[in-house]
């Protein structure tokens, strides 16, 4: 490393080999920083230290083999396959790319590969689609214990990695000074910065189940410098909130009622007292925070509807954020639905809209015309003013940062009030861990569910049961019902989570030859997945294979199925989440929990409690005692708290002993420390620090 390089932490072109297509690609999967770069950890360390046995291999076996290539040949047709050959332990091994074929010109006959993948028996042949290759030139250093980055194929795991050693070179050189003194590092028994972050990109041990014993013990160090900055946030914004007045809000509590009598449905006790708490916040004058928290089909939305009905009733607009395209044309359709009889205009906001409409819609919203604004992140683009805003509701407030949501109600009218401010979460959180995620907050939950819901029978699918489990979903489909189908991603690569969905298509539609599938990830564009759910909506679907995209909100009420495979790679409050997307209606609903192997202990409590239990309060208290993400390192899927660059609810639950104790270490911490923490989890852009 030359002596004279100076990095700057908010000019990634600083680094070597980084100009604007590099930078563009970093920041596209969240890295706008150096800082980001270092603390963008590995999704999971990969075993490569023990070759595996192809002989026997089975199907839906995670293997390691080396081999020479003895054949390379590209398919005819429009989308050429590029198919290797490889000769390894006496065997034949066929390799199979869809895509990506270009990647591989530059392996030839007689080259010596390890390849790292999935089984995919098909009769007596051995394939694997889309492995890992790597060309073996020298044997003695290839690495064992491999970090994996979700770099979402914006940039390959070669070129990350090397960035991240440069930067770690710099700081061994340049500033080794830990954040924390060593009392803190003591009291919450983690390693130093520098160690930490060298156990998590480069891991040194001699064996998988060391370096992985090291990697979340230093992973825990940064969850846990995260939350203590994130709580020194939210302070700081809770303060500044508690200081703003709000519009004082005036309307007639009879109309209220009437039009909640007006609805379709009868309100459940759960959610008239959160519209009185709301309403009494209205008319204090002060701006209030909220958080209200309930079950997967609770009623939440129709909360927020008559809150922002108030809203409208006193002047004032509301502004809808929410985490999706599809959950605001779900939103948005819901909306219009129910104030049809009303003179309240509802509108949308989202990227891909045409200029046009933006630019119109934009000019409403400023002038007051536009009631309700429902939008994704395009809502939190500084260019949105509007003429009176007196609420902000954020639906699914974990997939939102604190800077994000700070900005969502900041300076966005002419005057110096400020909205009040409702969050919106379907994810069922212990009370003793909400008190500490939320303090300061005032908490509402809807425990209740609406009248007529029925619970959803749950079972258990193993390899013997799929069979009766194939009949009961052809006689669902046969009364017109429909289905959803979901795989997980096997947390290798991005592409192997789209293998998934496109190999368990493969497979039902032979056994569903009859009716409609359609397949449902995130990496296709908004526009294709927001046409999908509409077929879906409308019934021209029958089966909808798909990833976890559909986990948070997507209210489809004839969905009365739902399928989980390798459900035993899933924490429990996401596979209720999963659930959650069924039984919305008074059809019963019905959840099968599929799995292809034998189950270790946990897991078993897992789906047992599952089957047990449909209240999501109940399911969230049971994953406190089992603290299990899923049956193997790496199951991070579930992204509960996305406002977290690093933790997930399993984070909080695993370390909830440490997390309701940090308060008195919080306190301890001095300005400088509090401010390097703030500038480390929560810069401002404008500051341009020198590491």
């Amino acid at each position: 490393m030359p002596k004279q390089t100076q990095l700057e932490d908010n000019s990634l072109e600083t680094l070597p080999g980084v100009g604007e297509a590099t930078k563009l690609k970093l920041n596209n999967i969240g890295i706008k920083r150096i800082t980001d770069l270092i603390l963008y950890l590995p999704h999971q360390l990969i075993d490569k230290t023990h070759i595996s046995d192809i002989h026997n291999s089975n199907h839906d076996d995670k293997c390691l083999f080396i081999g020479i290539i003895e054949k390379i040949f590209f398919t005819r047709g429009f989308k050429k396959n590029l198919i290797i050959s490889v000769v390894v332990q006496s065997e034949t091994l066929q390799i199979r790319f869809i895509h990506k074929t270009i990647i591989y010109r530059h392996l030839k006959v007689g080259d010596r590969i390890r390849i790292f993948g999935i089984m995919s028996s098909k009769s007596t042949k051995k394939v694997m689609i889309h492995p890992e290759i790597e060309l073996i030139e020298d044997e003695i250093n290839l690495e064992k214990i491999v970090p994996y980055y979700n770099t979402r194929r914006q940039i390959s795991q070669n070129k990350i990695r090397k960035l991240i050693r440069f930067v770690l070179d710099y700081l061994h050189v340049k500033n080794s000074e830990d954040i924390f003194d060593q009392s803190i590092l003591e009291t919450l028994g983690i390693p130093n910065h520098l160690d930490a972050l060298e156990n998590c990109h480069f891991p040194s041990a001699s064996t998988y189940s060391t370096a992985v014993s090291e990697f979340e013990k230093s992973r825990r160090r940064f969850i846990l410098e995260e939350i203590i900055s994130k709580n020194i946030r939210m302070d700081e914004i809770k303060n500044k909130i508690k200081r703003k007045q709000s519009y004082k809000f005036e309307f007639d509590i009879n109309k209220i009622t009437s039009f909640i009598n007006s609805l379709s449905f009868k309100l459940t006790k759960s959610q008239y007292k959160a519209i009185d708490l709301i309403c009494n916040n209205f008319i204090e004058g002060q701006a209030s925070t909220r958080l209200i928290q309930g079950d997967v089909g609770c009623g939440k939305t129709i909360v927020s509807a008559v809150s922002a009905y108030a809203t409208y009733m006193s002047g004032f607009q509301t502004s809808f954020l929410a985490p999706t395209e599809l959950l605001v044309d779900q939103h948005y359709n819901y909306f219009k639905n129910l104030f049809k009889q009303t003179d309240i205009e509802v509108s949308y906001l989202k990227n891909s809209m045409p200029t046009q409409f933006k630019n119109e819609t934009l000019k409403s919203l400023k002038n007051g015309s536009i009631d309700i604004i429902i939008g994704t992140h395009s809502l939190l683009n500084p260019s949105v003013s509007f003429k009176h805003l007196g609420l902000c509701i954020i639906d699914e407030q974990h997939k939102f940062g604190i800077n994000q949501r700070s900005s969502f109600i900041d300076n966005r009218d002419s005057s110096s009030k400020s909205p009040h401010l409702i969050y919106m979460s379907a994810t069922p959180i212990p009370r003793s861990l909400a008190l500490v995620l939320y303090q300061g907050l005032d908490y509402t939950t809807i425990k209740d569910m609406p009248k007529g819901r029925k619970n959803i029978i749950t079972e258990r699918v193993d390899l013997d049961n799929r069979s009766d489990m194939y009949s009961k979903i052809k006689h669902r489909l046969n009364v017109g019902e429909q289905v959803f189908w979901v795989c997980p991603s096997i947390n290798m690569s991005e592409s192997s989570e789209l293998e998934s969905v496109y190999s368990t298509y493969d497979d039902i539609s032979r056994i569903f030859d009859n009716y409609n599938i359609a397949i449902l990830h995130g990496q296709l564009d908004d526009k294709t997945q927001v046409d999908t759910i509409k077929k879906f909506r409308n019934g021209k679907i029958d089966i909808l294979v798909c990833t976890t995209v559909i986990e948070v909100g997507v209210d489809i009420p004839n969905a009365t199925c739902i399928v989980v495979e390798d459900s035993n790679r899933f924490g429990l409050s996401q596979l209720h989440q999963l659930r959650g997307r069924v039984g919305r209606s008074s059809h019963q609903g019905f959840c099968y929990l599929a799995y292809k192997t034998i189950l270790n202990e946990d897991a078993d409590r897992r789906l047992d409690s599952l089957v047990s239990h449909n209240d999501g309060f109940k399911i969230a208290e049971e994953d406190l005692v089992i603290r299990g993400s899923g049956d193997y390192f790496g199951s991070r899927q579930s992204g509960h708290l996305n406002n977290f660059k690093l933790a997930t609810l399993q984070d909080f639950i695993t370390n909830v002993d440490i997390i309701k104790n940090l308060q008195s270490n919080i306190s301890n911490l001095s300005d400088i420390t509090r401010d390097k923490l703030l500038r480390r989890w929560h810069n401002d852009e404008e500051e341009n620090l020198k590491l």
